[in-house]
Order: C-alpha cells, then sequence, then structure tokens
C-alpha cells in the first residue's frame, strides 16, 4: 500500500532535505510538495492524505492555520510540525489541534525519518516535542551535502524573520499592535525567554510599558509589573539620555538584573526605538534561550526589526507617507547587505541608474523608467536571505553553493510577494537572471516571456559586474564588456537592449575601475556574475 504524504515548507533546499530523508524509510511512499498555503489547500483537496508536514511561518500565512481548517472536515490525519520558531505558546496550540509531532529546527534528517516513520506505522502516540538536533558526526548520509545543512537552516531562518519585519509588521495600524508583533519577531530573533516595549514621556521623565510576552510559566512576574515607571527606576537613562546605542548585561555578571521595577532577569539586552531622530521607547529582551553571544547576523536582524518599527510608528500619523517608506525601508536593507562586501558597494544603485538610462534610451515612458530604476535598486534584496559563507566566498561556488545563490531571485520576489505597491519591481527581482535562450533561472522564461524590465535590469546588472571588482576576480577592460555583450546577444542578453547599451557605453557614460595593467581573464560567468 503506497502511503501519501504532503509536506508544506516554503524553503527549496529545507524542502528537499524533508524529502530525501523520508525517501530513506523502506515503505512505499509518494510525496508531494506545496511552498505555500494557497498551493497547499489545492494539495489537500485533491486527495486523501496519511500525514502532512507543515512549517510554521510561510509566505502567506502560518501553517498552524492550515491545520486548524484541515481538523475541520479531519480530525484524525497525522500532523508533523516542522519550525525554527517554536515556543510554549505555539507548541501548545499544536497541542490543542492535534499536531502529533512538533520538530525544532534545525533537525537531523534521521529523527525527521523516525519521527514520520512511527507515524506511517502508526506506532507514535500522543505528541512529542523533538528538540533542536546538536551536530551529529556519526548519521547516514544523504545526497544533500551535511555541512550544510546549518546553512540551509539559517537561510530558513532569516527570510522568515525578514518576511515578518518587512511584510507582517506594516499590516498593522494601531501602535500597540505593531510594538506587540514587533516584540515577538525580537524575541524569535535573539532566541529570548522574555521581553517588554515602553515609551518614553519625556515631559514626565515616565515610561509606559505598551507589550509584554513571557514564554516561561515561572517568570510571570513581568505580567504583574507596573504600567508605568520613572526612568531612573530602570537602567535605560543611557539609551533616552545620553543616546547610547545599547545597554547589556550577560550571566557572568554577578546577581540579578532589575530591568523594571518587580522585573529582573540574568541577562538582558535594551536598544532604544526612535521617532523622527528623538528617542521614544525602548526595547527590552531577557533570558535568552543560548550561552552563546547573539551573533552578528542576528544583530542586524535586530537593527533592521528596529529601523522598520520607528518607520512604521512614525508613519501612523502619515498614512500617505507608508509606501514610500516601505520602500526606503528595502533600499536601505539592500545597502546594508551591499556593505558586508566592499566590493558590491553602490552595486545596486548604479544598476538602478544604468537601467534607467537603458529605459530612457529605448523610449519608454517616464513612469516606466521610474519603475525600471527602482527595480533596479531592489534586484538583489533576496541576497539578504543568502548566508555570509556563500555570499562573500572568494573564488567560484561548488554545485550546492551555487544552487544555494540561485534562490535569491525567489527570496526577494518572497519579500515583495504582498507589497501591492512594487507589483512590477517583484518582476524585476524574481527574473533578472532569467536568459532569452531560456537557460536562466529561476522559472527558465525565454523571450519575450521575460519582463522587458526584468531584461532591462539583466543587461545592466552584468554591465556592473563586469565593469567592478569582485571578490572573485578584478574588473574588466571596456573593451571585455562589449565583446562580451555582443557575444551574448540573443542568446542571455535580449538584442534590442543590447544595441542601446552599446551606443551609452560608446558616449562614454559608463566607466570601468580596470586599469590598463589589469589582465583579461577570459569569458566572465555572467550568469552568476551579480
Amino acid at each position: 500500500m503506497t502511503r501519501h504524504i504532503l509536506i508544506v515548507e516554503d524553503q527549496v533546499a529545507v524542502r528537499e532535505v524533508m524529502v530525501e530523508s523520508i525517501a530513506e524509510i523502506p515503505l512505499a511512499i509518494e510525496i508531494s510538495e506545496a511552498s505555500s498555503l494557497a498551493e497547499a489547500r489545492v494539495l489537500y483537496h485533491s486527495r486523501v492524505w496519511d500525514l502532512l508536514l507543515t512549517d510554521y511561518n510561510l509566505g502567506d500565512g502560518k501553517g498552524l492555520d492550515l491545520v486548524e481548517e484541515i481538523r475541520m472536515d479531519n480530525p484524525g490525519l497525522p500532523i508533523v510540525l516542522v519550525s525554527g520558531f517554536l515556543s510554549p505558546t505555539r507548541v501548545k496550540r499544536s497541542e490543542e489541534l492535534g499536531v502529533a509531532r512538533v520538530i525544532a529546527k534545525p533537525f537531523r534528517p534521521n529523527e525527521l525519518e523516525s519521527a514520520v516513520k512511527a507515524l506511517l506505522e502508526n506506532t507514535g502516540t500522543g505528541v512529542e516535542h523533538v528538540e533542536r538536533a546538536p551536530p551529529a558526526e556519526h548519521a547516514t548520509p544523504y545526497r544533500t551535502d551535511r555541512t550544510l545543512l546549518p546553512k540551509l537552516f539559517d537561510m530558513d531562518r532569516n527570510q522568515s524573520l525578514l518576511f515578518r519585519i518587512i511584510n507582517e509588521l506594516p499590516r498593522h495600524r494601531e501602535v500597540a499592535n505593531i510594538c506587540n508583533d514587533a516584540l515577538h519577531i525580537a524575541l524569535d530573533i535573539s532566541r529570548a525567554g522574555r521581553g517588554f516595549v515602553c515609551l518614553y514621556d519625556r515631559g514626565n521623565r515616565r515610561l509606559v510599558m505598551i507589550s509584554q510576552h513571557s514564554s516561561d510559566k515561572a517568570m510571570r512576574d513581568i505580567d504583574d509589573a507596573p504600567a508605568s515607571c520613572a526612568v531612573d527606576d530602570t537602567p535605560f537613562a543611557p539609551l533616552l539620555l545620553w543616546g547610547k546605542e545599547a545597554v547589556e548585561s550577560s550571566r557572568t555578571d554577578a546577581g540579578m538584573h532589575m530591568c523594571w521595577p518587580t522585573v529582573h532577569a540574568e541577562e538582558f539586552i535594551a536598544v532604544p526605538m526612535r521617532l523622527q531622530e528623538t528617542n521614544m521607547g525602548v526595547l527590552c529582551l531577557m533570558d535568552r534561550h543560548a550561552d552563546d553571544e547573539i551573533s552578528a547576523g542576528d544583530r542586524h536582524l535586530l537593527g533592521m526589526l528596529i529601523r522598520q518599527l520607528d518607520t512604521l510608528l512614525d508613519n501612523r500619523a502619515v498614512h500617505a507617507a507608508l509606501a514610500d517608506s516601505a520602500t526606503e525601508t528595502l533600499i536601505a536593507l539592500v545597502h546594508t547587505l551591499e556593505a558586508r562586501d566592499r566590493y558590491t558597494k553602490d552595486h545596486s544603485e548604479r544598476v538602478g541608474k544604468l537601467a534607467a538610462m537603458l529605459a530612457h534610451g529605448m523610449g519608454l515612458p517616464d513612469d516606466e523608467v521610474a519603475v525600471i530604476r527602482m527595480g533596479g535598486r531592489l534586484h538583489d534584496i533576496g541576497k539578504s536571505g543568502i548566508p555570509d559563507s556563500v555570499l562573500l566566498k572568494p573564488g567560484r561556488y561548488s554545485e550546492r553553493e551555487y544552487a544555494i545563490m540561485k534562490a535569491h531571485p525567489g527570496i526577494g520576489d518572497a519579500i515583495l510577494r504582498h507589497m501591492d505597491m512594487l507589483t512590477m519591481e517583484r518582476q524585476i527581482v524574481r527574473h533578472h537572471h532569467e536568459r532569452i535562450d531560456g537557460n536562466g533561472y529561476p522559472d527558465r522564461l525565454k523571450g519575450r516571456e521575460i519582463p522587458l524590465s526584468a531584461r532591462i535590469v539583466c543587461v545592466a546588472d552584468s554591465i556592473d559586474a563586469m565593469t567592478t571588482h569582485r571578490v572573485y576576480r578584478m574588473a574588466q577592460q571596456m573593451s571585455f564588456c562589449v565583446e562580451q555583450l555582443q557575444r551574448n546577444s540573443g542568446t542571455q542578453f535580449d538584442a534590442d537592449v543590447v544595441e542601446v547599451a552599446l551606443k551609452i557605453i560608446a558616449s562614454g557614460y559608463v566607466t570601468t575601475q580596470a586599469t590598463r595593467d589589469d589582465d583579461e581573464h577570459g569569458d566572465l560567468p555572467l550568469s552568476v556574475a551579480a
């Protein structure tokens, strides 16, 4: 008898690990995959299933919302929740919905295999919570390179957090709801057990707590804390009065630390929130579920959350500016991303400017030129979800690393998915690595199937990649750039766009960072150059 399993996971690489793990089970199994709730709903109603595995955070909603829908007509279907954002509240809701297993990311493939096998053989009873797996030295080999599993899970986690910061947070209108959602995102970023958000009443030098959360039932002192207190009764004066960027304590410090009257913690980190360059509140996170310090990547995400939170709180008073502020937040993300690599600094700004010149040269109207310029500025936003170990690697990528890098157009598409004002820019982000001959990615579109805007940005992106220094090679001479455009016209590049590009280059509007002494290194792998 064939068992039918549905996997709902929005990260292709993680989904691949899950499929490979389950394929090791010595049973007749047919696996179907969905990358979103919408796809999952269609597939679920297409047949009878023996098992469902779902992530918690998906691009268009929450996995447990799907489980709740399924339970209305199918209370007995075995369901496994696999997530990197588990909290006691979410585990409790899983139990209430009859989820059979809750597995934390990162997981060992063998553990996922065992859990699924037990459920298919009907030997699993009750709800079991499988903790995050430490690195394993001895385990069954899988086709997926096991050394890359942590990177895949990090990429999955970062994309989920980015989605929540950029797409979910702006959906709220009330200040309290914005701060409450931001607090929960911050707790997930920092892996902290408790936290609160307070606003600063400057005239009375008092703080007002407007949102708090504790995942530990034994540490609910925060729920009974006074609603307000004097600034001097907290450790936050350096943030609000002296302009300090953060206040931190660690477990190595002696004793407990008072973060608020009646609220104490072994360790905490507090950062200021700003409104129009003025300190207006504090986000405080306490009792992290980890022994190591907050990583540089998580600090980067936390900083992005604070900037987004500040912008949204500002824009609650000026709703008409919401679209512009969301776009500026995305551009700030791109700038922060490029700052990680000195060789790609200002790359997206140059691509946006050159793409606008190409669009203007092709006679497109001003409004389309503006869209293409913005699409050029945002084209690499998906690289925010790529691990630094891959993104900043000197030299050529391995096959698996190249597969991870090729995920960035899809990640960028997911980030912009719910931003109605950026619909056309989203097409550029997703399709700027497609090729005229159909050998590009992610959708292998060809010819006129590729939006003209994406074809224009593709040429602008490649020109900038060839004429600027990169971590894996020096900039090329302009003659090399012209040769490559001519050679790949009609195969990789749109011939009409190339024609305009060559005229712009001949006019001297494009320069190269190469010097006369720089050697040309042969054909550039343009498909992965930028």
